[in-house]
């Protein structure tokens, strides 16, 4: 078997070394990942609580129905008041009975 130098020098030494470095970092990173999304689906962490609208907000000029919006927490049921006065419709608003 014919080996060069560069093959068995201390370059190709140091270059083996680093990319064996680089792939065991990166696997030892890809397993912490894992370790901590599986801590997370067991806690439920990820899992996001379903958010429904408190408000029914609807918009009329006259008798005509312009529009109707959902509003899900007082500062937008606020927001959204305004902007139908500002733009001259009478508004209704519709407590809604959520569990």
């Amino acid at each position: 078997m014919i080996t060069t130098a560069l093959e068995t020098g201390p370059l190709f030494s140091l270059r083996f070394n680093t990319m064996l470095g680089y792939h065991h970092t990166w696997l030892n990173l890809f397993d912490e990942f894992q370790a901590t999304q599986d801590k997370l689906d067991s806690s439920n962490l990820l899992k996001f609580a379903r958010v429904e609208p408190r408000y029914t907000v609807n918009a009329y000029k006259g008798s005509e129905h312009i529009w109707e919006d959902w509003a899900y927490d007082n500062d937008e049921l606020v927001s959204l008041k305004q902007i139908a006065t500002e733009s001259g419709y009478t508004v209704t608003v519709e407590k809604l009975n959520n569990n």
